[in-house]
């Protein structure tokens, strides 16, 4: 894995808008993701997406993440997302 690159699962250690990029089926995006909270999972190619920070921001200035058409914010339970 890249340097500086997140998996779905692991926790936000910064708050920022995060470059998204999937396995083959989109192009890359942006994400604004508040800190210790999970990176979410994509609705298509699960866990395969992979993030980078782009800029760091204050976290009183970011709204938590919710679920949207492409990504999935990652269970806190056992569930797996398919891959």
């Amino acid at each position: 894995m890249k340097h500086g690159m997140f998996k779905p699962g692991e926790f936000v250690q910064r708050s920022g808008i995060y470059r998204v990029e999937h396995e083959k089926h989109r192009l890359m995006h942006e994400a604004t993701l508040l800190e210790e909270t999970r990176f979410p999972g994509c609705r298509q190619c699960g866990t395969a997406v992979r993030f980078s920070l782009l800029h760091p921001v204050e976290s009183r200035k970011v709204l938590p993440f919710r679920s949207n058409p492409i990504l999935l914010e990652f269970p806190e339970s056992s569930l797996v997302l398919a891959s």
